[in-house]
């Protein structure tokens, strides 16, 4: 599965699937996985701002490996599309701030969930 990342005229992060905008009418999945990549987008955005490039022409791809047996994803790899005249000095720099992504963190090291059942002011 395929998640594309852009950026709007504005630099707004716009997350896409088959050509169709993700947005809150979707499944609450879909918005769960496209949040690792575009979290990652969040902080190449302030990458470019920071030293003024130009963000018009870079795009994420993220690629997710989903496990039809187990119905759960296996991998997730970013893909950081860069326009052609992007300093290379800064490659190795745009993989470590997006290693920085707080959300790519908790799919890595994912907390513990728990579940409490309340009825009527009774918790089990």
């Amino acid at each position: 599965m395929n998640i594309s990342i852009r950026f709007n005229t504005e630099g707004k992060i716009i997350a896409s699937y088959k050509g169709k905008d993700i947005t809150m009418d979707d499944s609450p999945y879909m918005i769960y996985l496209s949040t690792v990549g575009m979290c990652s987008a969040v902080y190449v955005r302030a990458f470019f701002n920071q030293r003024n490039f130009d963000l018009s022409q870079v795009t994420l791809d993220q690629e997710v490996s989903y496990n039809d047996e187990t119905k759960m994803v296996e991998n997730i790899e970013i893909l950081v599309n860069l326009p052609s005249d992007f300093p290379e000095k800064y490659k190795n720099a745009i993989k470590a701030v997006v290693d920085q992504c707080p959300v790519k963190k908790h799919f890595v090291n994912p907390p513990a969930v728990g579940v409490t059942a309340n009825i009527a002011g009774i918790t089990a």
